[in-house]
């Protein structure tokens, strides 16, 4: 055998083909390099007029010629989470979805869940920086350095409905920092965040001053949709969007790519 040519009349290894099963081959080993899949955008909105919350997500997880789509946003009862960043690194023990979900299934209130996602996701997150820096140093200054990996927790905190973000930032020597970011009752620092792609959701808020007037129900929706046609090959279609009410009741909007076993 002469790599995946067989040798006899019936197999013929000319010239023209061993070029073509080399460039397959080089495909091939390209797919498995690329292993890290990228969630894109991701709102999250405290309506305080109405008391509730509202979440929405793009479906894109990773770039290409076939991209794929799943859902990025969690839901475990007392716990609704969405996510951006690097979603899944395969080389390494990193499954961002499966640190969120288990975070979600914590003992404890909403932050209780969130420090937990911290302390799963840590060390892995670590572990597969260092091996996409040691292995695409490019991909990783491009996608990786200095780009958060952020989970957005939604649902009751102290009674109240509140938001809850905890990220992982790798600078490009590959040093970790933990982010944490809250808006809860009684203070509310933020009326919401955007995660992920964001620009031309902000170039809509400084064009439109008086956005926070809107249906948040459409609006957070909207905002995903503007990152997407701003980013097709980042971001896509179908948006997830749901809400929160004030007793922690979860209703889905637009369940896109989150079908109900994922959803659920």
């Amino acid at each position: 055998m002469n790599g995946i040519c067989a040798s006899g009349p019936a197999f013929p290894c000319k010239p023209a083909l061993r070029i073509w099963l080399r460039v397959v081959l080089l495909f091939g080993s390209l797919l498995l390099l690329s292993t890290h899949l990228y969630a894109t955008s991701v709102v999250a909105l405290i309506d305080r007029r109405n008391q509730r919350l509202v979440v929405a997500a793009d479906c894109r997880v990773s770039r290409g010629i076939q991209p794929i789509s799943t859902c990025k946003i969690i839901q475990e009862p007392g716990c609704t989470a969405a996510m951006a960043g690097l979603y899944e690194e395969m080389t390494t023990a990193f499954r961002l979805r499966q640190f969120v979900r288990d975070a979600c299934r914590e003992e404890g209130d909403l932050r209780a869940k969130a420090e937990a996602f911290v302390r799963m996701a840590r060390k892995p997150y670590e572990q597969a920086v260092r091996k996409m820096r040691e292995t695409q140093p490019r991909d990783f200054a491009k996608t990786i350095a200095n780009k958060p990996t952020e989970v957005i927790f939604a649902g009751i905190q102290d009674g109240e409905p509140g938001l809850i973000v905890r990220g992982l930032e790798a600078d490009a020597t590959g040093k970790i920092r933990v982010e944490r970011f809250e808006s809860t009752a009684p203070g509310y620092a933020r009326i919401g965040y955007f995660i992920g792609l964001n620009g031309h959701i902000r170039s809509y808020i400084r064009a439109h001053p008086d956005w926070a007037k809107e249906d948040y129900a459409k609006l957070a929706p909207r905002f995903v949709e503007l990152e997407i046609a701003a980013h097709p090959d980042l971001a896509g279609l179908p948006v997830s969007a749901l809400q929160i009410d004030n007793k922690g009741e979860v209703v889905w909007l637009a369940k896109g790519a989150c079908d109900a076993r994922q959803a659920d």
